[in-house]
């Protein structure tokens, strides 16, 4: 910059011809004396004051912060945290208190709680540790940030543009689905939270290429790359001509300056990544289209980082790791944290059935639609000419709750806000409109029913306000009449529209107009859009992927106030898919948390991902041609039968197998008896001691459905002559509450109480087609296992003192309803020893008085026999049951979206005109 001179002149009070290092010192004293006052508004003012004392000194102080950036010293983290270890992180958190940052974080705490700006600010700081260091030529990297469904990516992600560009980002590109709803959808909020339309302090200005209502232009200019005080940044669709744009971009920067873009480093943010951007032709030798631009993108870059957000990763891990042009996540993967208050796939759906999930039963939040009433509803076939959609019974249900629910938000908050309802039948965009119209119908029907309605909307009322207490904390159940008086004024007021991708009155929430409003529609409403205040979701639409399953669940967020209000009505089979994808979920985090917590990254080991047992596969066909079958193990897990069979052949069948084995326990050891039984009440009975052999030949004479197939025999063969040397069964028979009123006896003195275990009513036969010609009756109870069953045989021995103390502390601290916590005191305590456990299920078990709609009487001819084993622990075996699967052939593609349809995608978006920046 130069030498600066001293003070020349003063004229009146106004000192003129300051250098700069006075001007310097004496604006940051005063930046100090007034630090309570806003920082933004502070700063604009002092500058404009010294720039009567030196015209040039706003600019040369802008400049000095941005060089100040230039000498930023590379600081080390704890590399345990996350990461390659063998790259050094570069970042540990922003080091003042002006920047991008500063005044982001500041919006957000005037909406969110401490702990919820903590977790954005402690993520965004680990992202940017692991991403390249923008101060270091020619540094590159490629990383995975895995969120939730519908749980605020956009504000980490804001977060971290924030701090890039605070650290030396030059040029932010953010990628944001497929959709111009959804890019402008990213593009407002990105306006909002980072304030792209204005000038920043702390030297840096932005220069937007894009705006609301349009994308990025074929031709921008290229010199505002040259100032180091400018920040580009762009939204871009992700389509074919939009890419091609951002590509023509960079290139046109080296163009004009070949060793610029060394010095300016580039953000790449992929919303949504998992969606057109992995290659779906890779079996062919192939690139599809969004791909090739996206690669051709980062190709171009030549110091920047390329970051995958998405809350379905399946695609992102599956991508061909050994193809260094591809986007696979080599240099880190990030797991964002479950916000506070956030209502996930174990909130909705009840996963005690994979592996004691704790969380709310999947029967109070939701329900199954039935058979029936889904082939009114959603068409089939390609001819829609025969679709004439009514409103069915569940229909009904559902629109009137809708109604009450959002009257009892408004009487909680004392306010209207957004409230939405979700009818997601088909992807058909033909059939939205009509079933638009049955809608509207059934609504005016309503409107002039009067007095009539009353008792229809009173009786939804009092079966649906308790169904979820659990999660109503200290909010308020307003009175009926209360209630009613607001409902009749929604009646008239609510909106029924249609958003699809031809649709001219899509779904929008102005802030100064509050929203009622029925949402019909089909791609733009399953991923990414959010409905504002969702209330009510029915759903029929299914899928055989994983991801599109997970995003089409737009009921998954936040739901302050209302979330014992959030009601979720499935289609057929769907409970129990969104029930094993949150074991997924849970699982898919927990191996990247034990990843970054041994300092690897996806380059030296890959993600496995739990397979379904059925009909589903883990992503599209075509993302899956590099992934290979995964065998992983059985140690430390456990397995339980929810498949019964109810037949009287297959009672006795059962009984008969159960009785053999206890027979076999109490030939080698008399059992351990005491836990559960009153003075002269039956009791749970321990037998230690069994042998694989005796196991096996269990399981050969009861006869488990082939779905189960971790308790074939075949399977425990296998397992147990890999990992069974030294290794033997406990045998445990629960007992259930005396109040039953019926008991099972094993053998001669050895009699439990049955336990209660209701069926389901509706629920996907069809892999049990086979068993039920042969005559088996197949009931699913969903759940067999409690949370403390795992862990009952060392209450047990506890209570006979058969723990040394130091267990017996343990023990006594121990969570049981954690899965993880309890594999590893199993691992420590009973190390050797494997448990199999038995239950006699109540032949006329009934359901709770809260789950009457979805679970029916047992009606069985005698007591059925459930089975749970869990394993001891294995070494050299890894933990779970996972796999990447790539058996395509078996997997039909179903009723999916259009992944790499970008041609399908009609661009109604103008050129953005860099003239409209202002800058």
């Amino acid at each position: 910059m130069g030498a600066r001179s001293e003070p020349r002149e003063r004229q009146g009070d106004v000192v003129v011809g300051f250098g700069f290092t006075q001007l310097k010192t004496m604006f940051e004293a005063l930046q100090a004396d007034q630090a309570g006052r806003d920082p933004e508004t502070r700063d604009a003012e002092l500058l404009a004051t010294f720039a009567t004392m030196n015209p040039g000194f706003p600019d040369e102080y802008r400049a000095y912060l941005a060089a100040e950036r230039e000498r930023i010293e590379e600081l080390a983290v704890n590399n345990n945290l996350i990461g390659d270890s063998s790259r050094a992180a570069w970042y540990s958190g922003p080091k003042t208190s002006k920047g991008i940052w500063p005044t982001y974080r500041a919006k957000l705490e005037s909406r969110l709680p401490s702990d919820a700006i903590g977790g954005v600010d402690d993520s965004t700081s680990q992202i940017l540790s692991q991403s390249a260091n923008p101060l270091k030529r020619g540094d590159k990297r490629k990383g995975l940030v895995v969120g939730y469904v519908q749980s605020g990516k956009t504000a980490n992600y804001a977060g971290l543009v924030a701090k890039a560009v605070d650290a030396g980002y030059r040029i932010v590109i953010v990628l944001a689905g497929m959709h111009s709803n959804l890019r402008a959808q990213t593009q407002a909020r990105l306006d909002g939270d980072l304030r792209l339309r204005e000038l920043k302090d702390g030297g840096v200005a932005w220069y937007p290429l894009t705006d609301v209502n349009s994308d990025i232009a074929p031709i921008n200019p290229v010199s505002p790359v040259g100032n180091q005080a400018n920040a580009i940044v762009m939204v871009v669709k992700k389509n074919e001509k939009r890419l091609a744009n951002v590509l023509n971009y960079l290139q046109s920067i080296s163009k004009s300056d070949p060793q610029i873009l060394l010095s300016r480093a580039v953000l790449i943010i992929d919303d949504e990544s998992d969606q057109a951007t992995p290659n779906t032709k890779g079996a062919k030798n192939l690139v599809s289209t969004i791909n090739q631009r996206i690669r051709d993108i980062w190709a171009e870059v030549k110091t920047g980082t390329y970051v995958a957000y998405t809350a379905t990763p399946f695609a992102n891990i599956f991508t061909d790791p050994n193809d260094e042009n591809d986007l696979y996540p080599d240099d880190f993967a990030v797991v964002l944290p479950r916000p506070i208050g956030y209502m996930g796939a174990d909130t909705y759906f009840d996963t005690s059935s994979l592996d004691d999930e704790e969380g709310i039963a999947s029967d109070a939040l939701a329900r199954t639609i039935s058979d029936d009433e889904a082939a009114v509803l959603a068409p089939s076939g390609r001819d829609l000419s025969d679709y004439d959609p009514q409103i069915t019974s569940a229909l009904a249900e559902a629109i009137r709750w809708f109604l009450l629910a959002t009257a009892i938000r408004r009487l909680r908050t004392g306010k209207e806000e957004h409230s939405s309802m979700l009818l997601h039948t088909s992807h058909r965009v033909e059939a939205h409109a009509r079933l638009r119209d049955a809608v509207v119908d059934f609504l005016k029907d309503v409107a002039l029913e009067g007095d009539r309605r009353h008792d229809s909307f009173e009786s939804t009322f009092h079966a649906e306000i308790d169904r979820a207490a659990e999660l109503r904390g200290e909010e308020s159940v307003p009175s009926w009449s209360d209630v009613w008086s607001v409902v009749e004024d929604l009646i008239s007021n609510v909106q029924v529209r249609v958003d699809n991708g031809t649709s001219d009155n899509r779904v929008s929430y102005p802030d100064d107009e509050p929203q009622t409003v029925i949402a019909i529609g089909g791609g733009t409403l399953s991923r990414g859009l959010t409905l504002e205040g969702l209330v009510v979701s029915f759903f029929l639409r299914t899928s055989n992927a994983y991801d599109t399953l997970l995003q089409m669940g737009r009921w998954f967020g936040f739901r302050p106030r209302y979330r014992d209000l959030a009601r979720v009505w499935a289609a057929s089979g769907m409970l129990d898919d969104y029930a094993h994808l949150a074991l997924v979920e849970r699982e898919l985090r927990e191996d990247i948390a034990v990843m970054i917590s041994e300092g690897m990254t996806p380059r030296d080991i890959a993600v496995p991902v739990r397979a379904h047992k059925g009909r589903l596969q883990i992503t599209g066909a075509g993302k899956m041609d590099f992934v290979d079958l995964v065998h992983t193990g059985l140690g430390g897990n456990r397995r339980q039968t929810i498949y019964l069979d109810s037949s009287t052949e297959g009672i006795e069948r059962t009984q008969g197998a159960a009785r053999r084995i206890v027979e076999n326990a109490i030939g080698t050891r008399a059992s351990i008896d005491s836990l559960g039984g009153a003075a002269g009440q039956p009791a749970a009975h321990l037998f230690e001691g069994l042998s694989h052999a005796n196991l096996i030949e269990f399981l050969e004479r009861y006869g488990v459905f082939p779905v189960d197939v971790a308790l074939q025999p075949v399977a425990i063969r296998r397992w147990t002559g890999e990992h069974g040397d030294g290794k033997s069964w406990d045998l445990l028979l629960i007992s259930g509450p005396a109040s039953n009123n019926a008991t099972f006896e094993y053998a001669e003195g050895v009699r439990v109480n049955v336990v209660s275990r209701a069926p389901l009513k509706d629920w996907d036969q069809s892999r049990f087609e086979d068993a039920i010609r042969a005559g088996a009756s197949v009931v699913n109870i969903r759940a067999l296992m409690s949370s403390a069953d795992s862990t009952a045989d060392l209450a047990i021995l506890d209570r006979n003192g058969l723990l040394d103390d130091a267990t017996r502390a343990a023990y006594k601290e121990l969570k049981k309803s954690d899965v993880q916590a309890v594999k590893s005191f199993r691992r420590g305590s009973r190390p050797d020893n494997g448990l199999v456990i038995l239950y006699a299920i109540g032949k006329d078990s009934e359901p709770a008085t809260v789950s009457t709609t979805t679970r029916r009487s047992m009606e069985a001819p005698d007591h059925p026999i459930g089975i749970a084993v869990v394993f001891p622990p294995a070494e050299f075996e890894r933990d779970g049951d996972h796999y990447a699967v790539t058996l395509k052939s078996i997997f039909d593609p179903g009723d999916e979206e259009i992944e790499d349809g970008e041609s399908e995608i009609v661009d109604d978006e103008a050129d953005f005109a860099a003239q409209d920046t202002g800058l």
